[in-house]
């Protein structure tokens, strides 16, 4: 994904309604906006980037000596201030950027989006400040510094070139900038001179003359009477052993061994059923299949009515969500723990976006009657992708969608107290990210019960 792509995913359909709102246009044209403004910062960037002194760059971006506080360019903290506030920082922001080159900008968007010079001017002064934002958070989130920045956009230059309205490029003079060549500094190579160890004479060990042992007159007696003792002892052992002297004794001990061995058997036997069992669910698959619109259709077996516990009947799978979820909710032995997630079957999302599709309505609505039946229970909903893309922005699209969710469920009229929603991108796969099958069931909204 290049820089321009990267950027355009933070624009959320949210911010685009709540703009149109705000700069009194069309959501069809912020979007043109947008697609004229992204480059266009970005250009101004290489433009101001690529001279010895960075200038107005360090007030605006992190990295650079004097850098301001870039809290102030957060998206939503700009979005959320007031109108006359956002274009004042706005018509700040571009004539640092451009100079006189704004009127050129501003005129170019006025081509692209059929606005007024004014409202192209307005709506200018509105996404430039924006587009910023995305860039530090983006920045932020990579660990880029300034430099690392200004190489990204310079690679990307020929895809910003050609996102330019027409004729922009030419005023903004993008063709003939280069990044400032960096000197190369030598290191100067260090000779380590030799040592050299002084040799050591070890004194020599005279060698030992391990001669044959001498016998004498006590140890020689005593290897002569010792021997047939030993003969005498064993003999007795031996016995004493067969007529049954020291049955009880030898008998305890081997049941002992034996019981032992019995027991490490048994272990040993239930180790491998545990792995077993691991093994199996590791390699079970849900049942189902993807369809024409990429989404995963899970097998949710015969259809039928659960009655809950205030008299509501809602209409489910027997392999269902619900039925899984409302199980464990009876179950009082199934302590509430942060590692028992059920994933739901029918809840999906439009693509690349965080809009739910309608068939989603059925599971949410049988969702609103389980909690308002089972009052004391609280969900949190978690959001998930599969590995696609890049996972900074998987993850900021899986929390959207977790979110939306959860708001949907309010909107139902569940109490937001008792919800609560996150995103984790790709992390905690369920399914290979090497089909599409896998693909398809690792992009859900997951929920797990914090309280019961």
């Amino acid at each position: 994904m290049n820089l321009i792509e990267l950027l355009k995913s933070q624009v959320s359909d949210s911010l685009i309604s709540s703009l149109s709102q705000k700069a009194g246009v069309s959501e069809d044209q912020v979007k043109t906006g947008f697609a004229a403004g992204i480059p266009a910062v970005l250009g101004g960037i290489l433009k101001n980037g690529a001279g010895a002194d960075p200038g107005f760059l360090s007030k605006i971006l992190p990295g650079l000596p004097g850098t301001g506080a870039v809290a102030e360019s957060d998206p939503e903290d700009l979005l959320n201030s007031s109108e006359g506030s956002l274009l004042d920082k706005g018509k700040s922001l571009l004539g640092g950027l451009f100079g006189s080159d704004t009127g050129a900008v501003t005129g170019a968007l006025a081509t692209s989006t059929g606005l007024s010079a004014e409202k192209s001017s307005g709506l200018m002064a509105m996404i430039a400040p924006l587009v910023i934002g995305f860039i530090t958070k983006t920045m932020a989130g990579k660990g880029w510094s300034f430099s690392d920045l200004l190489g990204k956009i310079f690679e990307s230059k020929s895809e910003i070139t050609a996102a330019l309205p027409q004729g922009l490029s030419d005023s903004l003079g993008l063709a003939g900038l280069n990044l400032p060549k960096v000197p190369k500094v030598e290191i100067p190579k260090v000779e380590i001179p030799k040592v050299e160890v002084p040799k050591v004479d070890l004194p020599k060990v005279p060698p030992v003359n391990y001669g044959a042992v001498q016998d004498t007159k006590s140890g020689g007696g005593f290897l002569k009477w010792l021997i047939p003792l030993l003969i005498i002892i064993i003999g007795a052992w031996w016995i004493l052993g067969r007529s049954g002297c020291n049955k009880s004794t030898v008998g305890s001990a081997t049941d002992s061994l034996s019981n032992k061995v019995d027991s490490m058997s048994s272990k040993m036997d239930s180790a491998g059923d545990a792995m077993k069992a691991g093994a199996a669910a590791l390699s079970s698959t849900v049942a189902g299949k993807v369809n024409e619109a990429g989404d995963f259709v899970r097998d949710l077996g015969a259809k039928i009515d659960k009655k809950l516990p205030d008299g509501t009947v809602i209409s489910i799978g027997e392999n269902s969500v619900e039925s899984r979820l409302i199980a464990f909710i009876e179950d009082k032995s199934k302590p509430v723990d942060k590692t028992t997630w059920f994933t739901f079957d029918r809840l999906y999302f439009e693509t690349g976006k965080s809009t739910l599709k309608a068939e989603s309505q059925e599971q949410l609505k049988n969702m609103v009657a389980i909690l308002k039946a089972y009052p004391e229970v609280n969900l949190k909903l978690g959001g998930y992708t599969d590995n696609t893309g890049d996972a900074a922005i998987n993850k900021k699209i899986s929390n959207e969608r977790a979110n939306a969710a959860m708001q949907e469920l309010v909107k139902l009229g569940v109490d937001a107290k008792r919800l609560a929603a996150e995103g984790y991108g790709a992390e905690h796969p369920i399914a290979s990210n090497d089909t599409a099958d896998g693909k398809a069931q690792n992009r859900r909204i997951d929920i797990r019960v914090t309280k019961k």
